[in-house]
């Protein structure tokens, strides 16, 4: 983020004496003061996009300087969020950042590690710059989603060590991004070596510290320094990381919302949660474009009791603290940024206008900049490489027994957390097959991008489907193929499709198509604008719900399931079904 030149503060300088005017004013208006958490009349006062005086700005304007009235609204920074995922929301840069700025997101902490799995830098690169043009301020940070799918269980190699370092460098580079400090523990010598480059550089690093306390958080402490965490699930948990000096960025966003569990608890006693801000990890676009984003945090939180002014601050200067940036953007103060939120209602966070660098962006709900989609290059497109699947590839044999004990994977509705189970199944003909009584479901996952046939299958329980098959080419750290069904040709219709339109999500009954979302962007981004693609995403959604699933936003729950990184026991990959205990692949059949 760039500071200002010396010229530039000059003339800052300047016009808060009256010597230069402003080039545009805002009068009437509250300012929410997040450094000492009060409210008050005050106007303020913008010069080349920079604020330069608040307070009765009167001696500051000129024949030419705009005069915006904002009598009886609030005036509030602009909102940060410290963790974002953007390839949950399945939009195109161009279009998720309009989207985001209506709703107050500002500045957003993401790594673009999606587009790293499928495209490498190449990916990230375009997609940074395309965020970019909205303007919206992006503070990418190193995707250690992306470098971690070089592990064990899956190796793409799209993005390396050398690309980590590498994109460290860049200049609109603040850090790391979802660091899992349990690879400090063990020692993992490639993600040191990341972690001391990063420090060299004095830049941020984003931790990951779930089921982590005492010892092992200690630990790794001592090794990473000043690090987040957007994992805490629990009052206790959140408190002794914020006791340690963590940043405990409470996550509320499409796979799971722990702002009850925090906020909710003690609102009253936010001073244990420290200098507390705000994630969201992961936002379908549904999710945002009808209940909000950054605005509907702050709402969310205010409803669980906690002091609104105390929320404001948490959205905004906590989080430009945390990435070492508040004396550019944060809070209304001369010589940040003139990135500032009109609002209609404190309370209830109704955003009535937007502006970034002074310039309106965003009002009463609507984006303002002429705006048209990039041209997308090739290497975006057609990345799903499968050739088309029969219903006998969704087999599963097993022993010419009456029956064997099986592993599945117990998938829980609002968590990312898996439960090991073992249970019986009858065996027909040499095959395991679904079972919709008992919601045990078959569950495939496809390598798509190296050709390499790798094919992972298991069971899955919670999905709750009666009829029919999913699919979708969304999962974290993979992005493969992955279908779930009660029968094998509607799961090879699933695939299909899928395969034949470059990825998305699908929901399959009877050999018929339901309703689908193409995402031909990586397998995972649609170019179309965010009310189109919510409108289907909902459909898709109202389509599985018909197949008995009563998940929300079962595609985004899926996604966990076929991960083999955190968040539970069993898990499934392309190499198999992963004890996420034992760190190894075990047989789906006990016994």
């Amino acid at each position: 983020m760039k500071k200002a030149t010396p010229a530039q503060k000059l003339l800052l300088a300047k016009t808060a004496l009256g010597e230069v005017k402003a080039d545009k004013v805002f009068l009437g208006g509250t300012l929410i003061n997040v450094h000492t958490l009060e409210t008050y009349p005050a106007d303020i006062a913008v010069k080349e996009g920079r604020i330069a005086y608040i307070g009765d700005v009167s001696h500051t304007i000129g024949p030419n300087t705009q005069q915006i009235d904002v009598s009886g609204k609030y005036l509030s920074p602009g909102m940060i969020d410290c963790h974002l995922h953007t390839g949950g929301s399945h939009l195109s840069m161009t279009e998720w950042g309009k989207l985001a700025l209506i709703h107050g997101g500002c500045c957003v902490a993401t790594d673009m590690y999606e587009i790293g799995v499928v495209c490498g830098i190449p990916g990230i690169r375009f997609f940074v710059e395309e965020l970019k043009a909205t303007g919206l301020r992006p503070l990418f940070v190193i995707p250690m989603p992306a470098f971690h799918q070089n592990e064990l269980f899956e190796n793409l190699g799209t993005f390396t060590e050398s690309d980590a370092m590498e994109a460290l460098h860049w200049e609109d580079c603040y850090g790391i991004n979802e660091l899992n400090l349990s690879k400090i523990v063990s020692g993992d010598a490639a993600v040191m070596r990341i972690v001391d480059e990063c420090h060299r550089l004095g830049k941020t690093i984003v931790g990951h510290a779930s089921e982590m306390r005492d010892k092992r958080l200690q630990a790794a402490m001592n090794y990473v320094g000043l690090t987040g965490d957007h994992e805490c699930v629990h009052w206790e948990d959140a408190v002794e990381k914020a006791r340690l000096g963590m940043s405990i960025q409470v996550r509320d966003g499409s796979v799971g919302s722990d702002i009850d569990a925090l906020i909710g608890t003690q609102p009253q006693q936010l001073n244990l949660l420290g200098d507390w801000a705000f994630s969201s990890d992961e936002n379908d676009p549904t999710r945002m474009y009808q209940k909000g984003y950054m605005d509907e945090k702050v709402r969310h939180a205010i409803q669980m009791g906690a002091p609104a002014l105390a929320v404001y601050r948490a959205a905004t200067l906590n989080a430009a603290r945390f990435f070492r940036l508040d004396d550019q953007v944060g809070s209304i103060a001369p010589g940040k940024y003139a990135d500032i939120l009109v609002i209609d209602d404190l309370e209830k966070a109704s955003i009535h206008s937007v502006y970034m660098n002074g310039e309106l962006l965003a009002q009463e709900g609507r984006y303002l900049r002429e705006l048209s989609q990039p041209d997308y290059p090739a290497f975006l497109k057609n990345t799903v490489h499968l050739e088309p699947l029969s219903a006998g590839d969704f087999s599963i044999p097993a022993p010419q027994k009456e029956k064997v004990t099986v592993r599945v994977i117990g998938l829980n509705d609002g968590s990312l957390f898996s439960t090991p189970m073992e249970e019986e199944f009858q065996v027909k003909n040499g095959q395991l097959y679904s079972d919709t009584v008992r919601d045990f479901l078959k569950i495939f996952t496809f390598d798509r991008h190296q050709r390499t046939g790798k094919t992972g299958c298991g069971f899955i329980h919670g999905l709750g489907l009666k009829a029919g098959a999913i699919a979708s080419c969304y999962n974290p750290c993979s992005e493969n193929l992955n279908v779930v069904g009660t029968n094998e040709q509607d799961m090879a219709i699933a695939a299909n499709y899928l395969i034949e339109k470059g990825g998305g999500f699908v929901a399959v009954k009877d050999g018929q198509i339901l309703h689908a979302l193409d995402l031909p962007l990586a397998g995972l981004f649609s170019q179309r604008p965010y009310e189109q693609v919510s409108a289907d995403l909902i459909s898709v959604y109202k389509a599985i719900e018909t197949l008995g699933c009563p998940i929300k936003s079962p595609f985004h729950q899926l996604a966990f399931m076929v991960y083999p990184g955190h968040f539970g026991t069993y898990k499934l990959c392309t190499w198999g079904l992963v004890d996420m205990e034992k760190n190894a692949v075990v047989d789906l059949i006990v016994k």
